[in-house]
Formats: C-alpha cells, structure tokens, sequence
C-alpha cells in the first residue's frame, strides 16, 4: 500500500538496546543483558534483555510519561500565574526549556522557598504567534520585551519531574520508575540481576530532561545491591530511530521484503518478527 520495498517491526526499547553497546562500551555489540528504560510520551516502560530477547515476564510500566508531566505543569501555572489549560504546545515547550529533576528535591525546595535569593527563579516569555512563534527564557541582564507576557517559574521547574519518581503526587498508584527499575530486576533470573543493574539504557523524549539519569542511576542504586550504572544518549527522543536507520542498512532476519510479505501474507511476517523479539 505504501510502496515500501521492505519492513522492519520492533518496539522502540528493541531498538534502543542494538545500540547499547555503544553507550556502555564506547563501541562494539550490544552487552548480553541490558535494562531499557524508555520514558515516553504517555508511559515509562521498563524491559529487561538477555541474548537479544525481552524478559517478558519482567517488564513493568509506569503510566507517567511527558504528556503527564506537560498537563501537571500546566495546571499548577494555571493555578498560580496564567490560565494555560489550552496552551499544550507552548507549556510543552516551557517544560522542555525550563525543567530538570532535581537530585536531592527536600533542599531544592528549601532553597525555593527563600525567594529573594532563589538560584532556580525565572520568567519565560510567552510567545503572541504575531512578532514571536515560539517562547523563551529572559535574561535578567536585559530588559523585558514591550507588551510581551512573563510566566514566572521556580520551583516548578523541580517539582513537576517529581512525578517521575513519586506518581502518587499526580494521583497514580504506582511504584517511581527507580522502584519500577528493581523491581523489574527481580522478577529477572538471579544470574542476571547484577548485569542488568550495570547496563540500563535510559531512551525516549522525556529522557531529555537535564539531571534524570543522574537521579536514576542514585535512587536505584540506594535500592539495589552491586553496581548501578545508567547511560543515556545526546539525544535520548531520537536514540531508536538512529538504530533503527542503522538496522534498515543492514541485511538479515529483521528484514522482511515485499516479495516475502506478499508469499507469507500479514499473520505469518507478525509471527516471523515475533519470534526473536
């Protein structure tokens, strides 16, 4: 229908783990175990490989991803300074400009609290889509735009990322991704566990946001026993496309051409890809 000469049909973490070895290693294959940690745009999915192979039994989802977090921030604006509620595209854009996770949240919160010398204070100037499309963060050196609309943001940009790892402040019953993390570990055959905990891959859009895998990498480690460690690429939201461009390079099982689809038909290529994902 498409006109594509052939496909290939995998899940993003699948992807973000053929690249791994680059992250974890500098270079070379894929280690044999690894955790994916994809943080998207509506969920965190956790999956643990071995041998190229999901442990199905172990994968965990935490239902927080970037549009939680993009709604969580609009409403607290929307309370506080401006009403935002229909603005998703540009408390999107505040969200990626302006947030970060905090690495220890009771003393950043302190420290927001003494406003007259708060280091995490801003304003980001709202876009109007007449002189200006998109918004930006003033800088205190310079004057503020004439006519243009200022958000004032501070402890918002720590305390939205919170929900990442306490989902019960959104009203979510669920354990943090860091929980999530060892607890998908667990559920792992023992052999594996120390492996897995050495070599987890954090992907996907909200990814992005400055400081996570640093949070990561300390929450699980307060958690687990051995090792922690956790790599994240340059751009996390485009880490399984790369791979996936790679991949379509190369021949081998995980293509299926046209001639193929046409003699096998859409039930039996499902089964073909299903097999060693």
């Amino acid at each position: 229908e498409y006109g594509f000469a052939s496909l290939v049909r995998a899940p993003a973490s699948r992807l973000s783990v053929l690249g791994a070895g680059d992250l974890i290693y500098g270079g070379g294959p894929a280690p044999d175990c690894a955790l994916v940690v994809d943080c998207g745009h509506a969920f965190t999915h956790i999956v643990p490989y071995a041998h190229e192979r999901a442990v199905t039994a172990a994968v965990r989802r935490v239902d927080v991803g970037g549009r939680l977090l993009t709604n969580y921030l609009k409403e607290t604006v929307s309370f506080r300074y401006w009403d935002m509620m229909d603005e998703t595209y540009i408390m999107n854009a505040v969200k990626e400009k302006c947030c970060f996770v905090s690495q220890d949240f009771a003393r950043d919160l302190e420290c927001a609290r003494a406003k007259r010398q708060c280091p995490y204070a801003l304003e980001y100037v709202l876009p109007d889509f007449t002189t200006s499309k998109q918004g930006f963060i003033r800088d205190p050196a310079n004057g503020a735009p004439e006519g243009c609309q200022l958000l004032p943001l501070c402890n918002e940009r720590f305390a939205v990322p919170e929900a990442l790892f306490h989902p019960l402040d959104v009203g979510i019953e669920q354990l943090g991704i860091h929980e999530a993390v060892v607890q998908a570990v667990g559920a792992c055959p023992e052999p594996m566990r120390a492996v897995l905990l050495a070599n987890i891959v954090l992907t996907g859009g909200t990814a992005a946001l400055p400081g996570l895998a640093e949070r990561l990498q300390r929450e699980v480690q307060a958690l687990a026993t051995g090792t922690v460690r956790v790599v994240a690429p340059d751009a996390p939201m485009r880490w399984a496309w790369r791979n996936g461009c790679r991949l379509a390079e190369q021949p081998g099982k995980w293509r299926v051409t046209r001639a193929q689809y046409e003699e096998m038909g859409g039930p039996r290529t499902i089964a073909h890809f299903d097999s060693f994902l």
